[in-house]
């Protein structure tokens, strides 16, 4: 092979492979599944004090020993600094000053804070973003077909490694392994070390080459790799409540035939593979919560473009507390830094932005991100292509024209709003949120929630806006939020209320209305109002069809025949 025009990691693959043939091992010896850890996101900062604590007027920042100091501004109830590089610390001071709520932002991401009064300061440790990198283990399984010939496959506990590559053939010669692997923007080589009897896994693709230390897992260590432990008879047991508030109860006791729990079986695993939870509640109760893929409770989970709904609420919430804000006022009203004559896109209102249906040409996402400090200013000065309100065209850049409306609204940073007014009231002490460049919260997706708290917008949702007997939300714009506004055009001709999808499901020749919340690679929050339910799922299955809507076939399938069961 000419490595003239070969990239480098390429080429360090090809070269490693092709080192001299070392002595032969048994194949055997490689049958099982190997882990090791391929990616690792670091955290810049380690954690943060504030001090004093009845009046806070500084910060120290510490990472790896070395601390910074910043000086705080307080205005009413909220503190802030701001750094370089969009670095900033915001934090909710009550007047007791008997807690302290807080969200740092670096990197372009928004993370909440989790303070102690520690004497006369407050005191909180910092973690890594939730984003894929973080602890990305893989797992690479060895065994033999029907012949006998040795095959391999490639996994990893947060995403289906499909998406990337699949491997056709393993070539073994001597102690080096060569993959046939499916993509060739990706390299994949490894040796195995007969002394100590690991594996050495070189990995390449764009972003540079890898090696890895690949050891071999025990049969009790596999929950990672297999959605739940081989031969592990499944035992239901009912969930225990999250915040003390929220009730629990069993399947049968709000009247679910048992045979949901089917989808649980060792014969169906399949419905299982790169799914990571399933949360149910019915008559306002958790009756089911379930994790797979080595994942729990306290992960925090990427709800991709589902939040897109909770952005809606964002929307309602910030209309209770500024009565000039209207669904007909004009998007451009919210932005005016943009110098923009176009009298199509002084049509758009936000109506149209909760709609899909700007008019504005479809943004190159990754483009958008990657290539522009500015997401708003890159979509607004996009072409139009429709007259606004006129076509549904999905575009995360359309919705996140909303984050200024409402950073306009509540004169409030959007991550700080969102946390404030929607997250603690619901008892939600644990985000992640994607900023960009510009300070603006992303308002199209990547926000990180613990799965069970977002299935609480579900009961939200439910109750018109209710929670813990308070109108979070009004009432009013619930019901205008989950009606139909406008015809989606996936699934063709279904209807489409504010960033809501609102769908008919045929189960059994009954129909069942739902009103749904959809996320790449399987994020989905599921209300059903006739049967006062709601259903959760989170994913891995990114990009991938049919993977992506497997939770489907559960819910179909499983789980709301055993309620139809017992409500029909």
């Amino acid at each position: 092979m000419n490595l003239k025009y070969t990239p480098l990691w390429l080429a360090s693959l090809v070269i490693f492979s092709c080192t001299e043939k070392s002595e032969s091992f048994n194949t055997d010896e490689l049958i099982g599944v190997w882990s090791g850890l391929l990616f690792q996101t670091e955290s810049k900062y380690d954690s943060i004090v504030v001090f004093p604590a009845e009046l806070p007027t500084e910060a120290i920042l510490f990472y790896d020993g070395e601390k910074k100091l910043y000086p705080l501004v307080l205005n009413s109830q909220t503190l802030e600094f701001k750094g370089s590089s969009g670095l900033r610390f915001d934090a909710i001071l009550p007047e007791n000053s008997q807690t302290l709520k807080g969200i740092i932002t670096n990197d372009l991401w928004a993370q909440s804070l989790t303070f102690e009064k520690v004497k006369d300061k407050w005191v909180s440790k910092m973690y890594k973003p939730e984003i894929i990198d973080t602890d990305y283990i893989v797992y690479l399984e060895f065994y033999k077909d029907s012949p006998g010939v040795v095959q391999a496959n490639i996994q990893s506990n947060k995403e289906n490694r499909k998406l990337h590559f699949t491997i056709k053939e393993v070539l073994i010669d001597g102690t080096n392994i060569d993959f046939e692997i499916t993509n060739s923007r990706f390299g994949l080589a490894a040796s195995y070390e007969t002394e100590n009897k690991n594996i050495s896994l070189e990995y390449g693709n764009a972003g540079g080459n890898r090696k890895i230390q690949l050891t071999k897992l025990k049969g009790d260590e596999l929950e990672g790799y297999f959605p739940r432990p081989i031969n592990d008879k499944y035992e239901y047991k009912i969930p225990v409540s999250p915040d003390g508030l929220m009730q629990t109860a069993s399947l049968d006791k709000v009247g679910i035939n048992m045979s949901l729990l089917e989808f649980m079986d060792e014969a169906n695993r399949g419905n299982l593979e790169h799914i990571h939870s399933v949360i149910i509640t019915k008559d306002q109760k958790l009756v089911l919560e379930e994790y797979f893929h080595g994942y729990d409770r306290e992960y925090l989970h990427d709800t991709r473009s589902a939040f897109k709904s909770i952005a809606a609420l964002a929307v309602g919430k910030s209309m209770m507390q500024n009565s000039e804000l209207e669904v007909e006022n004009s998007i451009l009203d919210y932005y005016p830094e943009y110098e923009i004559d176009d009298p199509q896109k002084n049509k758009i209102t936000i109506h149209h932005a909760l709609t899909m249906s700007t008019g504005i040409e479809l943004e190159d996402e990754d483009k958008m991100q990657w290539d522009n400090n500015d997401w708003v200013g890159y979509k607004l000065h996009l072409p139009m292509k429709h007259e606004p309100g006129k076509e549904f065209e999905y575009s995360s850049g359309g919705s996140n024209l909303l984050t200024g409306v409402i950073e306009q609204s509540a004169d409030t940073y959007l991550p700080l709003f969102v946390y404030k007014e929607i997250l603690l009231p619901m008892g939600i002490n644990k985000f992640q949120m994607l900023t960009s460049p510009k300070w603006r919260g992303y308002l199209a997706g990547n926000f990180y929630l613990r799965p069970i708290d977002f299935t609480k917008f579900g009961l939200l949702v439910l109750n018109k806006g209710k929670w813990n007997g308070e109108q979070l939300i009004a009432e009013s714009w619930i019901e205008k939020s989950t009606k139909s506004h406008i015809k989606c055009s996936y699934p063709r001709d279904s209807d489409y209320g504010y960033l809501w999808r609102l769908m008919n499901r045929n189960v059994g020749g009954i129909q069942i209305s739902t009103i749904e919340a959809w996320g790449n690679g399987g994020q989905f929050l599921i209300i059903i109002p006739e049967l006062d339910m709601t259903v959760t799922f989170t994913s891995g299955n990114y990009n991938l069809f049919p993977e992506m809507e497997r939770p489907f076939e559960i819910l179909n399938n499983y789980i709301l025949p055993a309620v139809i069961l017992t409500e029909k």
